[in-house]
């Protein structure tokens, strides 16, 4: 924190656009990079869509209709973004960028006896607090609200935990997440105006809001202060500000190597001080705006409060400003490129998000654009690319280095068991899918926020491990089910009986089925045999027709084209 504080910085990089010329690689046109890739076959596809739009796979009945009809597919896909699914998906994605979904804050939820001191309560309250940034995005994504609400609106999201502990308007009785308004006075400012984004990007009492200024500005305009050139001259203090605070303040204001970040950055922190607090780990002072310390920022500072340039009145001006920045625009497009293609993107993909911004740009502001746009794109339809493009010599010399095979992190995961199963793994309270204190999020690929702020996108050790202990667990469940007490209302085995072995046609019928609604392909012979071969010895070993159906879910769970989309 205090390293922020004292940042100098090499004079910023001119913001511009980049064009063909601009750098060492040939520039490679759109048509040219999509030239590149092979169509990812249509069920295939329509799986993708359905993971990444609702968190859950297609259904049968989906799948046949894009068999029989490519065409259906858009409509399938236009389905999905109208889907209430849709917004629950769009947390678990954004909290891979926003990165809030901490398991742990500065302050802890022993703070607020109001919603119970059992350590069970530990982990609902912390998703909760890092959750509602997210939750407000979505909802407004949900709703085909214009994107620019997330930084205006006068609302934020709460559950019933976050009833108990924000000051917030939350419906007395009503559980579940709720758009609700702040009551202590803070300014309309959508997100920006939410504890929970402020208590993941705190600030230290030296700091003043620098770097939430930072997070700020890579999250909404893709400016990263952190990733520009350093250069610290002879001149520069770099002592602590408790040891030579006046020599500090004076670099940061007048050394021109310290002023080619902060002249940017430190007019905006001044207009955050309505959340700025010098007690880091009290929950009263923390849960609460302060609009009596908004005019500290000037006077702590030295300068006053601006949006790169313009005047900014406080809190209530900042969103309005971030709204109308041409740069916003730009770094929604990127971000939901990001988000669906599952990767970064690079300058050698200019114009494929300026496609998605014109997107933003002409369909009024409204996000479900750019999601519709991003998933029509070659680049997230591609399963691979073309004979030469895949032998030629440094692939990523010809363009954007692609992502034509998706990874399926346990966050996806679990929403998928839950959704087909209602596989839910929790132990003392705590989602073993979803967290790390307890659980494997971070070996299962997916984002803690803390220690690992990017998805793993390739298939690792850690990973194996953890599908395959979910895919044993979530097969025994399945089976038990289906072939038990819940016969009536099948999860999955819809066609077969306890009784049922491996030589009857309801054995193939129901591997042919299984098989097309966890991995959208059709069985081939050899998968047919093989699984009857599986199944069979099973028995044998077992004597338990339920059991076999149970390894025989587990290793389709485990096959890499589950795992894969």
């Amino acid at each position: 924190m205090i390293l922020l504080a004292l940042l100098a910085c090499a004079p910023a990089p001119r913001e511009g656009t980049v064009r063909p010329g601009t750098h060492a690689r040939a520039w490679t046109p759109v048509a040219d990079q999509d030239a590149r890739l092979v169509p990812l076959p249509v069920p295939r596809l329509l799986r993708r869509m359905s993971l990444d739009l609702r968190g859950t796979l297609p259904t049968a009945a989906e799948l046949d209709a894009v068999e029989a009809d490519a065409t259906a597919l858009d409509g399938l896909r236009d389905a999905y973004v109208a889907d209430a699914r849709f917004e629950g998906r769009l947390v678990e994605l954004l909290a891979e960028r926003w990165l809030t979904t901490v398991d742990e804050f500065l302050i802890e939820y022993r703070e607020f006896p109001a919603i119970g001191l059992d350590p069970t309560n530990e982990y609902p309250f912390e998703r909760a607090v890092g959750e509602e940034p997210l939750r407000l995005m979505a909802r407004v994504a949900a709703e085909d609200r214009p994107w620019t609400d997330i930084v205006t609106a006068d609302t934020t999201m709460a559950n019933e935990v976050l009833g108990q502990t924000w000051p917030v308007d939350y419906p007395t009785g009503e559980t579940g997440w709720q758009e609700v308004s702040y009551t202590d006075g803070r300014p309309a400012a959508g997100v920006l105006a939410t504890n929970g984004l402020w208590w993941r990007y705190y600030t230290t009492f030296s700091n003043y809001n620098r770097m939430r200024v930072s997070a700020l500005a890579k999250l909404l305009l893709c400016v990263d202060y952190l990733s520009r050139p350093v250069t610290f001259s002879g001149s520069v203090s770099l002592a602590p500000p408790a040891t030579d605070a006046d020599g500090t303040a004076e670099a940061l204001r007048t050394n021109p190597y310290c002023q080619g970040c902060h002249a940017s950055l430190d007019p905006v922190a001044a207009g955050l001080f309505g959340f700025w607090t010098p007690q880091e780990y009290s929950g009263v002072e923390n849960v609460t705006y302060h609009p009596e310390r908004e005019l500290l920022g000037e006077s702590l500072l030295g300068v006053e409060a601006a949006w790169y340039g313009a005047p900014l009145a406080g809190l209530a001006d900042l969103g309005q400003h971030v709204a109308a920045d041409p740069r916003f625009a730009r770094c929604t497009a990127q971000s939901v490129a990001e988000m669906y293609w599952r990767r970064e993107v690079t300058v050698d993909d200019f114009d494929r998000v300026e496609q998605l911004r014109l997107a933003y740009v002409d369909g009024g502001a409204r996000f479900k654009d750019v999601v519709v746009a991003a998933t029509d794109s070659a680049a997230y339809r591609a399963g691979g690319l073309t004979e030469a493009a895949a032998t030629a010599s440094g692939v990523a010399d010809g363009g954007t280095d692609e992502n034509t095979a998706r990874m399926m992190d346990v966050t996806l995961l679990a929403s998928v068991l839950d959704d087909l199963a209602g596989f839910d793994w929790t132990w003392n309270g705590y989602d073993q899918l979803r967290n790390d204190t307890w659980g494997y999020r971070i070996l299962g690929g997916g984002v803690d926020g803390t220690y690992v702020s990017r998805a793993q996108r390739l298939p690792g050790l850690t990973w194996t491990i953890v599908l395959a202990r979910v895919a044993e667990a979530a097969g025994v469940a399945i089976a038990t089910h289906d072939l038990g007490e819940g016969a009536d209302t099948p999860w999955l085995l819809d066609r077969v009986i306890a009784a049922d072995d491996s030589t009857t046609a309801a054995f193939s019928a129901q591997v042919g089925a299984a098989r097309w609604r966890l991995l959208a392909e059709r069985p081939t012979d050899t998968d047919l045999t093989e699984d009857a071969a599986l199944f069979a010895a099973v028995v044998a070993d077992t004597g338990d027709t339920s059991t076999a159906w149970a390894a025989l879910i587990s290793a389709w769970l485990r096959d890499p084209t589950f795992g894969s989309y």
